[in-house]
């Protein structure tokens, strides 16, 4: 036979007024989202089968799912897989973390192209990068490499990449003129193949830097 379970109370949680907690059967205790008890029909001497009790606990983790992406969200933009990878480790089912990631893409609430295109504003004006870095970047967080490729063309696109270079290794140079140490084209070089920086224009600079000294 199907085990029946009957809710015997529900009654608000004492300290958060936005929760209720049921009682099945006077022992099982379940604290959910009051909007539930509404939407799942949940009153007192309901009868409830297990997979009814599943679902409510599944509404409830998606409640609550909802509100934490928003908090985090509200502080700053994320990646799709920064996402995913936020709710695994608070424990978030696959199944309640693939539709948490439908509903933010659905209400536009993530983007990647977006958060690729921001992010890379943020490193160019912050710490100048080389485009090969900004490639290594994006796919730690997570971003396709088709719209890493679009956001890579389209960054460099607006801004040079050997100004980008110049401005980066200006403040080194200005504080060894000031201090009279003499500069090591050698080491601005892997400086900025470090900072993905292309061989080209490393090499460019290096070359620059060189004929200055000799």
């Amino acid at each position: 036979t199907k085990k029946i379970n009957k809710i015997t109370s529900i009654n608000y949680a004492k300290k958060d007024i936005s929760q209720v907690v049921i009682y099945v059967d006077n022992k099982d205790r379940y604290k959910i989202n009051e909007k539930i008890i509404e939407s799942l029909d949940v009153y007192v001497g309901k009868e409830l089968s297990d997979q009814e009790i599943e679902k409510i606990i599944y509404e409830d983790k998606t409640i609550r799912g909802k509100k934490y992406l928003l908090m985090l969200l509200s502080r700053r933009i994320y990646s799709r897989y920064e996402i995913s990878g936020k709710l695994k480790n608070k424990g978030y089912p696959e199944k309640i973390i693939a539709n948490l990631i439908f509903w933010l893409e659905d209400n536009n609430y993530i983007n990647d192209e977006l958060f690729a295109e921001m992010w890379a504003q943020f490193r160019l004006q912050n710490k100048p990068i080389g485009r090969y870095k900004l490639n290594q970047e994006l796919r730690i967080k997570g971003i396709k490499q088709d719209i890493i490729q679009k956001v890579i063309d389209k960054t460099y696109k607006e801004i040079n990449e050997l100004t980008l270079a110049h401005n980066l290794i200006k403040e080194k140079i200005v504080s060894s003129e000031i201090k009279n140490i003499r500069i090591d084209p050698k080491k601005i070089y892997n400086f900025l193949l470090r900072r993905g920086f292309s061989t080209e224009i490393s090499r460019n600079i290096y070359n620059e830097l060189y004929n200055k000294q000799v």
